[in-house]
């Protein structure tokens, strides 16, 4: 019975409203001296750009532009507005998700290896 309490005490310590990032996929976009990036589901970002996938919400994992996605940082409006001419945190997404690099993970970087070395 203890075990259970001590586990529910741990859950509760649990800072609320942080997303622990860690299966996505970063797309970056460098306008001016401003980095924007969105963080999206890992293997979607290709099927976007092919037209296979057409829900943006099915690529998205958060529907917000980031200055920083690991440390959590959004864009201003004022540097959307800047940079992409709107606020528009969907249009600004799909811009990056068109034109944007997608940065890949360690494991999505070793498999790419591994297939060209075949």
């Amino acid at each position: 019975e203890k075990s259970t309490e001590r586990a529910k005490m741990s859950a509760l310590k649990q800072p609320m409203g942080q997303k622990v990032l860690t299966n996505i996929s970063v797309v970056r976009l460098k306008k001016g001296k401003t980095q924007f990036e969105i963080a999206c589901y890992p293997n979607m970002v290709s099927s976007w750009r092919n037209g296979v996938e057409k829900d943006i919400d099915s690529v998205l994992q958060m529907d917000r532009v980031f200055k920083d996605v690991e440390q959590g940082e959004y864009a201003s409006s004022k540097d959307l507005q800047k940079a992409f001419g709107t606020t528009n945190q969907e249009e600004v997404c799909k811009e990056i998700l068109q034109k944007g690099e997608l940065q890949l993970s360690e494991k999505e970087r070793g498999a790419q290896q591994e297939s060209l070395l075949k």
